[in-house]
């Protein structure tokens, strides 16, 4: 037993043998796999029978899946296994990650539940297996692994009556050896068990079913607090600003004629900056469909050789900054997300959102680059336009899935940097806060949101060079997709494309280094940022 995601389906694929694996679900994300009681059984060299049973966590994440259920699957279970004094339990094991900070309320709920389903009888039984050791350092998880068994952790209660706690790390051999250990244990019933079977109580009436029951009416009675809090402060809330309205309108009376002007100078010049800004955009679009038609009217020349290729074209190795400046990015928000907790979490989720999803496709196109760059390298060596064609077959083809990557990436990030900008124009100057914050912590946001604005720029700044220097490699690309129809089938040494394709490789190569590790890192620090 224990909570969703621990690791609990996994242990038992460590456990049982390698013929039986396929019976074990195991999750790889944060959506439980378990969804019943699953017992998975297998005989020992020995001849002894084995049963091992998964469970479903009591803070399952499926939608309709509730404790209730959960409670009633696992009393079923284990009174219908349940054959009078012969009892075959012999192990209860409860699984924690030590990587987890701290011990979670949800994480304690599913404890208490397990402690009334075992009773302290059965807690002599009871193995508590920490796992994801190799999620933290030995330091930390010692630490941590101290701190459970000390005498303010909520296992304590467990471990003072004879349960043990062992570790876990990911191998047959140590699963094996918390299994084999409670084999040697006298066979115990369950609490939940004996109260059903031998004393006949309903299953609300038991104690895990009473700790259930007291545990969903403390929820009902503080929504219910909750509601009432919120219907009174939003009722307070009306008849403030309606008073606040009130002195408002009376003051707009008085100033109303100034503020009207300034603000109409104020936009004349907005709109007199757009349309010079709007202006110069559409003198640069026309520029460019002035070169597209000028390039479609000189046309093609039928059978000829495309032109010399510009040796002096090379691409320097791609600027990492943008790797490091998405880490300080990152560290900024860690930083102030205390700051920013009540009423700017969404800024700080953005900003976590986009630089996650930025990794990720980043890792995509290096995996895609790298899947590329053989055939290449062989096409180089060999001279064989066959194999520079395959490369341009490839799906999705790394030119354009690449710059797609790095202009959705950049896209997204001004989308934050905007957010950002509008929220801050709330403030009319530094230090001067609106009515609707709290004059103590207006500050600490206004500096808070400043500082992960200069860091977005920064961001932004890189990937517009990033975007820059993909349209010169991909334009290389073209140039070689261009002119491999008119090379001969085999050898290209005196074709131009031997100028072409090893500036293609040194740029890819270049591309792949330094932006292999990106992906990890940010992943690393996104995950210890706490939303």
């Amino acid at each position: 037993m224990g909570s969703t995601g621990v690791g609990k389906s996994s242990f038992i694929q460590n456990s049982v043998p390698q013929d039986l694996h396929t019976q074990v679900q195991v999750g790889h994300g944060l959506q439980s796999k378990t969804s019943e009681v699953q017992p998975v059984c297998w005989v020992t060299e020995d001849g002894t029978s084995v049963k091992l049973v998964d469970t479903p966590g009591f803070d399952d994440s499926r939608a309709g899946l509730t404790d209730a259920e959960v409670l009633k699957m696992i009393a079923t279970f284990l009174t219908n296994e349940y054959q009078g004094k012969k009892s075959r339990l012999t192990g209860l094991i409860y699984v924690h990650r030590i990587s987890d900070t701290r011990v979670g309320k949800t994480s304690q709920r599913n404890l208490r539940m397990f402690q009334k389903l075992c009773g302290d009888e059965s807690l002599k039984n009871v193995v508590i297996v920490t796992t994801m050791w190799d999620m933290v350092t030995p330091e930390d998880g010692l630490r941590r692994e101290q701190e459970l068994m000390s005498n303010n952790s909520p296992f304590k209660p467990l471990l003072d009556k004879e349960a043990i706690m062992r570790r876990h790390d990911r191998t047959p051999n140590s699963a094996a050896d918390i299994v084999n250990y409670l084999l040697e244990k006298s066979p115990t019933t369950a609490q939940i068990v004996r109260e059903i079977a031998e004393e006949g109580r309903a299953l609300e009436y038991t104690t895990a079913g009473t700790e259930l029951n007291r545990e969903i009416r403390v929820e009902m009675e503080a929504l219910k607090a909750e509601m009432h809090r919120m219907r009174t402060y939003f009722a307070e809330e009306r008849q403030r600003m309606d008073q606040e309205r009130q002195r408002e309108l009376a003051e707009e009376r008085q100033r109303m004629n100034q503020e009207l002007q300034n603000k109409l100078t104020e936009e004349r010049q907005r709109m007199d900056q757009e349309r010079q800004e709007e202006r110069q955009r559409m003198d640069r679009t026309m520029a460019k469909l002035l070169m597209e038609l000028d390039e479609l009217k000189r046309g093609i020349t039928v059978n000829d050789p495309p032109p010399i290729y510009e040796p002096t074209n090379d691409f320097p190795a791609p600027e990492t900054k943008c790797t490091k400046n998405c880490s300080k990015l990152l560290g900024v928000v860690k930083k102030h997300i205390s700051t920013l907790a009540i009423d700017h979490s969404d800024i700080a989720g953005s900003v976590v959102s986009c630089t996650i999803d930025f990794a990720d496709a980043v890792e995509k196109s290096v995996k895609g680059i790298q899947d590329g760059l053989p055939t290449l390298r062989l096409a180089l060596a060999s001279q064989d336009v066959y194999l520079v064609q395959q490369f341009m077959k490839m799906d999705p083809h790394p030119k354009t899935f690449t710059q797609g990557t790095w202009t959705k990436a950049r896209y997204d990030m001004e989308t934050v940097t905007k957010n950002i900008q509008a929220i801050l124009s709330l403030y009319p100057e530094p230090g001067v806060l609106p009515k609707f914050l709290n004059v103590a912590e207006g500050p600490k946001r206004f500096n808070a949101l400043n500082e992960i604005l200069v860091s977005t720029r920064k961001v932004l700044t890189d990937m517009e060079i990033m975007v820059l220097w993909w349209i010169r490699v991909i334009s290389a690309i073209r140039y070689m997709e261009d002119t491999a129809p008119h090379v001969r089938e085999a050898g290209f040494a005196d074709s131009t494309i031997m100028v072409a394709l090893p500036r293609i490789i040194r740029a890819l190569d270049a591309y792949c280094n330094g932006y292999a590790k990106c992906p990890g890192d940010l992943h690393k620090i996104a995950l210890g940022i706490s939303l």
